[in-house]
């Protein structure tokens, strides 16, 4: 290895371009480096020079890797990593680490996974810091970048559906949540609504109530919708609202009805006057998973934490609820 010669070229310069490479955009770029839009575009010419190859072509969309750039970008990203490696700690303790943790995840999960498991963090590592958001349009791609450390999501696993697992994008690993992996849909009303007084429960009585939506990444629409669609019905939706907890208080306060995945349901029964009946419909299963992009896999604060995680959740789902039933 010829180090003296390494030793001529500005390493920061691989740094600019992973995350010009990222953001295809100068200004994002810049913003994120916390530099000038003008020192940016200087850094760039120096790039086009060091590797003789315009790199990036202006569309109307922002930047266009050329060839050169697209095949420079999974190697340059594990190379990072291996040096962000060395740097580091061999080991990761967890009663000292000052380690700072961004999580995204669906409000469900939230509601279903998490608040229990901060007292036995703090206890574990008490100096460790989660920062949380909302799951967005924007999330899967943030944790493809390497910008998001974990992230909790349901996908539904119909073949039509917008929310499949097949589209989680390459470089992202992911972990079941449940033990059989999958979660069917129920109903909620409120535990005095009319309907419980009826002798039967059929498509008809489900189509005949207004309905309460919960919006994840954008959608309203979900693989129910379709299935419901293919055989010329629909739901009358008369408010949607982006998050679960919004749709229970609605549903505790009214006529409404949702639905959600039962094991949601459960936890929302326990918690709150209301009453849980099947979907008189049969549609696919539900999966919550748990994702990160593959540059952490070996990280040992970031598979400390992975690990505490799904034990926390396996160990609290398994003492409150029977998945078998």
């Amino acid at each position: 290895m010829k180090l003296d010669k390494l030793s001529r070229y500005d390493l920061n310069l691989l740094i600019n371009l992973q995350v010009l490479l990222e953001e295809q955009s100068v200004s994002k770029a810049a913003k994120r480096l916390h530099v000038t839009q003008s020192a940016m575009s200087k850094t760039l010419a120096r790039l086009r020079d060091l590797f003789e190859d315009p790199l990036f072509i202006r569309s109307a969309h922002g930047l266009r890797p050329t060839p050169r750039a697209e095949s420079l970008h999974t190697q340059l990203a594990s190379a990072l990593q291996d040096i962000q490696q060395l740097i580091q700690p061999p080991k990761f303790d967890p009663a000292t680490t000052q380690r700072d943790f961004t999580i995204v995840t669906v409000d469900s999960a939230y509601q279903l996974f998490l608040p229990s498991f901060f007292a036995p963090l703090l206890k574990a590592a008490p100096n460790m810091v989660l920062t949380f958001e909302d799951w967005s349009e924007e999330s899967l791609q943030s944790i493809a970048q390497g910008r998001i450390d974990l992230g909790i999501t349901a996908r539904e696993n119909a073949i039509d559906s917008r929310h499949q697992l097949d589209p989680i994008p390459p470089g992202v690993k992911f972990q079941h949540l449940l033990e059989d992996h999958e979660d069917h849909f129920v109903c909620l009303v409120r535990k005095d609504h009319p309907i419980l007084s009826k002798p039967s429960w059929q498509i008809a009585d489900y189509l005949s109530l207004s309905h309460v939506q919960a919006s994840c990444e954008g959608h309203d629409r979900w693989a129910l919708d379709i299935t419901l669609a293919k055989q010329n019905k629909s739901r009358r939706i008369v408010v949607q609202v982006p998050e679960f907890h919004a749709a229970l208080e609605i549903t505790r306060n009214s006529d409404l009805i949702f639905t959600c995945p039962h094991i949601f349901a459960r936890h929302a029964v326990q918690n709150y006057p209301l009453a849980m009946l099947p979907l008189p419909i049969t549609i696919d299963t539900i999966t919550y998973l748990m994702t990160w992009h593959q540059r952490y896999e070996s990280d040992p604060g970031h598979k400390w934490l992975r690990e505490t995680l799904y034990q926390h959740i396996r160990d609290n789902q398994a003492s409150t609820f029977n998945f078998n039933h």
